[in-house]
């Protein structure tokens, strides 16, 4: 079976995800734990972090943090797994997806 590639916006949500994750039960959240947690290479994510950090999802300073946009970002996405899921429940029983491929 071969495993389908995360779009970057699907990577940009893991990572949203894992750094809100982290931040619960950590003061900082280095990037090491973030690389860790969304199973990515190291330079891939310095390179995902550092685009992030240009569209206002996060800021990356002395540790990662989500901003408001990125919250947002957060929430958004989320929903949108959830109605998928939902039509796919509804039109072809249980089958579990995430949200398609579109630019970033």
């Amino acid at each position: 079976m071969v495993k389908e590639r995360r779009s970057k916006i699907q990577i940009f949500f893991d990572i949203v995800t894992a750094v809100i994750d982290d931040t619960q039960n950590n003061k900082s959240v280095s990037p090491t734990r973030i690389q860790i947690k969304c199973n990515t290479s190291y330079d891939k994510l310095t390179k995902y972090l550092e685009e992030m950090a240009k569209r206002g999802i996060i800021e990356n300073e002395k540790s990662v943090t989500v901003t408001e946009k990125g919250m947002q970002f957060h929430k958004d996405y989320s929903r949108i797994n959830e109605l998928i899921n939902e039509i796919n429940e509804k039109f072809y029983g249980s089958v579990k997806t995430s949200v398609p491929s579109f630019a970033v």
